[in-house]
């Protein structure tokens, strides 16, 4: 998570960019009582990114409802990424490789026991969605 703190949106890659629009047009159409499907989908199909968006709906719902403490996500003129956008993104990229098996603790920790499991489903839904595609953000580079 800390790879991403703080880090400007600038620096992400374009799978990293397009999850934390995502992350903060979803938390936006909620705040707004409107349905973040939608207000997401037109967006992302273009991308071919609509095999995402069900698993990344339900990953978002999953943390606003169940996360164990309050996650910020920025506004959409924030040039920089909050803890929430900062968390996910960490989750996402190190779905894969030797940082997957720290995944299931990491998200019962996120989320507790009854609702880890969905979340690790839908987390793993969405990572294979965003790999397929060639969204699948990489954990970003040192700014030093």
């Amino acid at each position: 998570m800390y790879a991403y703190l703080d880090r400007p949106i600038t620096s992400l890659d374009e799978g990293g960019k397009v999850l934390v629009w995502a992350m903060r047009k979803w938390v936006s159409a909620m705040e707004a009582r409107s349905c973040p499907v939608a207000a997401l989908g037109k967006a992302l199909a273009p991308r071919g990114l609509m095999p995402a968006l069900a698993p990344f709906h339900r990953m978002m719902a999953l943390v606003g409802c169940h996360s164990r403490q309050d996650l910020p996500f920025a506004p959409f003129c924030y040039t920089s990424l909050e803890e929430g956008e900062a968390l996910l993104l960490a989750i996402l990229s190190q779905s894969r490789g030797p940082h997957a098996l720290a995944l299931e603790t990491t998200l019962f920790l996120l989320v507790g026991e009854e609702n880890s499991a969905a979340l690790h489903d839908a987390v793993l839904q969405l990572c294979e969605a965003l790999d397929k595609a060639g969204m699948l953000p990489a954990v970003p580079a040192s700014l030093s």
